[in-house]
């Protein structure tokens, strides 16, 4: 008799697992892995003292070119700094107003001409995504927007108050204007601002960071009453103590820089709800600006210049525990089986599990109360009552503690692995409850102060076994041998079922999608294969399943296409040169005498007619030499830039499987395309974007002929531009 798949209830994404109860634990959103269970954390305020001046503003941005803007207000000046690889390391004086460099001057070098004087109170500085940077100026209440690819200040845009901060989202830049009546600007280019109205929720704004058009406004910044206020939902703001400075990393998390020295505090936002993150290390803060470095890392300043942020080692509560909401099984008097729980469990740290079993709930009696992860602020659950919460007074009494037995064979499901092996694991638990229809999962969560046990998934399997029907009612008489027999007999009974499970699913290990990666070679040798370890996963399960296929029309175009647009994943094409005859030349205008055939060995000609030299010419050709350079030879066109190992698989699959009598040659983007000499439109020419075009590399471009740096000015007009003031030709 074949057996089936035990049906099972589980605990497992983001949103059930919100559905609990929680004490001392946070819910992790973000990362490879999200979604997962863990023990709660202290917040550690670095240095938790006095300060009676905080500094001034002063904010930090990176350009395009990955170099670092800092404002110094209180010396009028934009300093800036080169990236290395390593970090930001040398610094210069940014200057605003001095004159275009002479040709042959080197751009590196801080200008010595004379200015206009410095700026006056500078704020915050702000780079948009067409090399524009926008200095927001306070004492002129203005903000100057510098050219960065011209050296040069295009304009100037005048407020009636101050400016505060600028917060940059791709070509639009926010800007926060102080005053009686705080309100936003937005700055697009250089097209005059549009002003927008702040919430009256917001008493103080201080800071604002904008991503994908929404926007949020620290107010009451460096307080312990600190918060972040989304503009789209200004009811859902959430307090950031002490919070001075904002930034979105990620596309998702916020950054939010505290006093000086202190920690970075981080905040999950997607799915409409704030999760709280392990803080980030920022050792010597100055208390200023914040942005994102090259290597995707948050950069600040310090008193030795400009740092990255590290993920800090957070202490975690000793103890936690998460209550799951109800499981149904839908029958009742259900007799559960196994609990297995997905978990990574450092050394030093454990899990244990408590269960409870109900047919009913108990009338009158209060329910456990759902209280949210540590770290999720402020997040309504919908539809509570489709997940109700156990008895607390139950809950309470439970004093039945089981510990989980790591499986060696991994999951449960037969040919089938967890998640992520490498960080979680599958444990396993029998359930020793009472029957209950309905099932609730205490998770308790032991820790060791820097590191924590983590749960991903939670399924509960049922029915049992019920292998004591099959013994003699003399064993299953009294409910305590009854309920020890039955534990007893699960440890073998589990594993007999997982050996029938898998008996009855392996036909899933013929199957290409379905097999498990490691039988992938096995499978393909059952069909005359022989894998590749060079090929992709993806690669390899459509290859084997489409090795009938490719035998089938083996030698052939249509079957040598088939095998390389497999292994790139993309779509090739195979020219065979003897349909490339008449394809010598080109001609561009009227002939009265060209047609298909005419044009074999032709020159390159523009207009005019075919003189009866041209059509002698065309009549002498070789046909012996044409049958040398065409036959049994093909190109391989590949529309993308082939690394070494990539060559080396292609060039095997050829040399397998074409004919042996063939010739072939492999053409991919790197090579180009030169008229005349393999370029024909519709054949072996790709107009437009491809994946073989990479960035400028020096050491192998020709500037002026090859490569261009930079781009053009723009507001040049002849007859209204000084030669020698204004414009200058050449270099």
């Amino acid at each position: 008799m074949m057996a089936e798949l035990s049906p099972f209830a589980m605990v497992h994404t983001c949103d059930q697992w919100r559905r609990a109860a929680y004490s001392d634990a946070a819910l992790i959103t973000t990362g490879p892995n999200q979604g997962y269970v863990q023990l709660a954390w202290d917040d550690d305020l670095a240095g938790d003292q006095e300060y009676d001046d905080l500094p001034s503003a002063g904010g930090l941005a990176v350009d395009a070119w990955c170099r670092l803007y800092r404002v110094i207000p209180e010396r009028g000046q934009i300093e800036r700094s080169r990236w290395s690889g390593n970090g930001y390391n040398t610094s210069e004086t940014l200057n605003l107003f001095a004159p275009p460099p002479e040709p042959g001057e080197d751009f590196t070098t801080v200008s010595d001409h004379a200015t206009d004087g410095p700026l006056l109170n500078p704020v915050d500085v702000a780079s948009d995504g067409k090399n524009h940077l926008f200095i927001a100026e306070a004492g002129r209440r203005q903000v100057v927007i510098y050219d960065l690819m011209q050296n040069r200040v295009i304009r100037r845009h005048q407020f009636r108050s101050a400016p505060r901060k600028l917060a940059s989202d791709g070509d639009t830049i926010w800007l926060l204007l102080g005053g009686d009546q705080a309100q936003l600007a937005i700055l697009k280019g250089l097209a005059d601002p549009v002003y927008v109205d702040l919430p009256a929720e917001i008493a103080q704004p201080a800071a604002l960071v904008a991503n994908n058009g929404q926007v949020f406004v620290l107010d009451q910044a460096g307080t312990e009453a600190a918060s972040v206020v989304p503009l789209h939902a200004p009811h859902d703001r959430f307090g950031t103590e002490f919070g001075g400075d904002l930034l979105i990393s990620d596309g998702h998390i916020l950054v939010v820089a505290r006093r000086p020295g202190e920690t970075f505090l981080r905040f999950d936002l997607a799915g409409g709800a704030q999760f709280e993150l392990p803080y980030l290390e920022a050792r010597g803060y100055d208390g200023r600006g914040i942005d994102i470095a090259p290597d995707g890392h948050i950069v600040y300043w310090s008193a030795s210049g400009a740092r990255r942020a590290t993920l800090a080692r957070v202490r975690y509560r000793g103890y936690g525990r998460v209550a799951s909401f109800q499981l149904d099984s839908g029958d009742y008097q259900m007799q559960w089986g196994r609990l297995f729980v997905d978990a990574c469990i450092p050394r030093g740290t454990r899990i244990s599990v408590r269960c409870l079993t109900l047919d009913e709930m108990p009338p009158a009696a209060p329910a456990l109360e759902r209280t949210l992860p540590q770290n999720l602020i402020g997040a309504d659950i919908e539809r509570p009552d489709l997940a109700p919460m156990p008895p607390a007074l139950y809950i309470e009494k439970l004093d039945q503690v089981q510990s989980l037995f790591k499986r060696p064979d991994g999951n449960e499901l037969p040919w089938t692995k967890a998640l992520d092996e490498t960080d979680f694991q599958t444990y396993e638990a029998p359930i020793i409850a009472p029957p209950g229809r309905y099932l609730w999962v205490v998770v308790e969560l032991h820790g060791a102060a820097r590191l924590t046990p983590k749960v991903k998934s939670l399924r509960a399997e049922y029915p049992s076994h019920d292998l004591l029907r099959r013994l003699p009612a003399m064993y299953s008489r009294e409910s305590v041998r009854a309920d020890f027999l039955r534990r007893y007999l699960a440890i073998s009974e589990g594993q007999l079922r997982d050996l029938e499970q898998r008996s009855a699913l392996r036909h899933l290990l013929i199957n290409a999608s379905a097999t498990p990666a490691e039988m992938l070679p096995w499978l393909g040798s059952l069909l005359g294969l022989a894998t590749d370890k060079r090929w992709s996963e993806r690669a390899t399960r459509e290859l084997v399943a489409s090795a009938f296929w490719l035998f089938r029309f083996r030698g052939t175009v249509k079957g040598l296409k088939r095998f390389i647009e497999i292994y790139l994943d993309r779509s090739i094409v195979i020219i065979e040169h003897f349909k490339m005859r008449g394809l010598g030349g080109a001609l561009l205008g009227d002939s009265d005498v060209l047609n298909a055939n005419s044009v074999l060995g032709a020159g390159f000609r523009i207009g005019g007619k075919l003189g009866s030299d041209d059509v002698e010419s065309i009549n002498d050709i070789d046909i012996e030499d044409a049958i040398t350079t065409h036959a049994h030879r093909f190109s391989l066109i590949i529309p993308a830039d082939l690394d070494d190992e990539q060559r080396g698989v292609i060039e095997h699959l050829l040399e397998t499987h074409r004919p042996a009598h063939t010739l072939f040659d492999i053409c991919s983007v790197d090579h180009g395309m030169r008229v005349g000499l393999g370029l024909h439109a519709g054949l072996t020419s790709l107009v437009g974007q491809t994946s073989g075009f990479g960035e400028l590399q020096i050491g192998t471009s020709v500037l002026g002929r090859r490569d261009t740096l930079g781009k053009p000015a723009i507001g040049y007009d002849i007859g209204r531009d000084s030669l020698g003031q204004d414009t200058r030709l050449g270099r």
